[in-house]
């Protein structure tokens, strides 16, 4: 594990940003944005990745002036104690969507494509997989998100284009849905909901320069919000508001909808083999960056003998709730917890930095 990479890219950046904000698309998010905000829950999507594109990027302009990553620039503007905090605050969101992932990912791989395996297992598979990918490090994982990214964008691609048979527009109104004010309410506190695009922060030692992570921070984020508005309103033509908020899995159901000819049929099926790829990226990008940050508050040489053990106990607690409703519930008391990642560590670091600015300053000089 490299605490001085500074090889990383700018397509590794992006790419580690899209799988690591893009995964709810997948699950069951689209039906709850609808039940929140109905026709307009595009608004709210919009809002909660603006809200995140400007926070995360002031933190960036922390970071590019104290030098260093997240912990360093803590560490140095407000002490061991609250570098200290901060890791810790960060390990458990971090290992947080890891558990809330495996859980969900798992779950929708039983009710589309192993009915009558049992769940335990599947969820073991997962996080067996996982736990032999993150080994290799972050930047194997860069390049690997780089690869499979176009794949993933294309195909998502092609499932709206094939819908637009099945559009109507008419389900887009009233366009206010149930409120502007309450849109806008959704989308600043549930900006946690991208609380991935911290890991630009976290790595920040890895990328070649400062304008490296700041193009990755806007491309990545920007790309994640453009397929889920373009989603969410997709979604909504397709199935509109009363049903739409009904459905499990809404981006497995406007899959299956898709016909070329009897010949080519099920398309679907191919969802199930993304899915698999998307998830595994994105538990791997979670779990190694909770592990990252363990083994810099702790000053070890390496975190791979924590991997197993981290692995171990988030498949247990994944397992722990009796079903997938307890499971979206929690989820809900998370996204609110992680919007404080998003909104109060980067303004508290920036405020700090104005007050010791000449202070950093003259220390950089030295």
């Amino acid at each position: 594990m490299s605490y001085q990479g500074g090889n990383m890219g700018v397509a590794a950046g992006v790419s580690l940003v899209f799988v690591a904000t893009i995964p709810r698309i997948f699950l069951t998010t689209l039906a709850s944005r609808l039940v929140d905000d109905a026709q307009i829950a595009w608004l709210s999507v919009l809002i909660s990745s603006i809200a995140t594109l400007f926070m995360i990027r002031l933190l960036l302009y922390v970071l590019s002036r104290t030098g260093g990553d997240l912990i360093d620039a803590t560490r140095r503007l407000l002490g061991n104690t609250a570098a200290w905090l901060v890791a810790l605050f960060y390990i458990a969101l971090f290992f947080g969507n890891t558990v809330l992932l495996l859980r969900e990912f798992a779950e929708n791989t039983l009710l589309t494509a192993l009915p009558l395996a049992e769940f335990s297992l599947v969820t073991i598979w997962y996080i067996a997989w996982v736990t032999v990918f993150i080994s290799f490090g972050i930047e194997v994982m860069g390049r690997v998100s780089y690869m499979v990214l176009p794949f993933l964008v294309a195909f998502m691609l092609l499932v709206v284009i094939f819908l637009i048979p099945f559009y109507n527009i008419n389900q887009l109104v009233p366009w206010q849905g149930h409120g502007l004010t309450l849109a806008v309410y959704h989308g600043f506190s549930w900006a946690g909901i991208n609380i991935g695009a911290v890991l630009l922060a976290v790595y920040a030692r890895e990328f070649q320069t400062s304008k490296t992570a700041t193009q990755a921070l806007i491309f990545g984020v920007g790309g994640a919000l453009f397929m889920k508005v373009v989603y969410s309103q997709s979604y909504l033509m397709v199935f509109g508001v009363n049903v739409g908020q009904e459905k499990i899995l809404p981006f497995f159901e406007m899959a299956r909808l898709v016909y070329l000819n009897r010949y080519l049929q099920r398309i679907e099926a191919l969802l199930i083999a993304l899915w698999g790829m998307v998830s595994m990226l994105a538990l791997a990008v979670s779990l190694y960056t909770a592990v990252y940050l363990i083994a810099r508050i702790l000053n070890l040489p390496s975190g791979r003998p924590i991997i197993p053990l981290m692995a171990g106990i988030a498949a247990n607690i994944a397992m722990l709730p009796p079903d997938i409703i307890t499971v979206l519930g929690y989820e809900k008391i998370y996204h609110f917890t992680s919007s404080v990642g998003i909104y109060g560590v980067p303004l508290l670091l920036f405020i700090a930095f104005c007050f010791k600015r000449k202070e950093v300053k003259r220390c950089n000089t030295v």
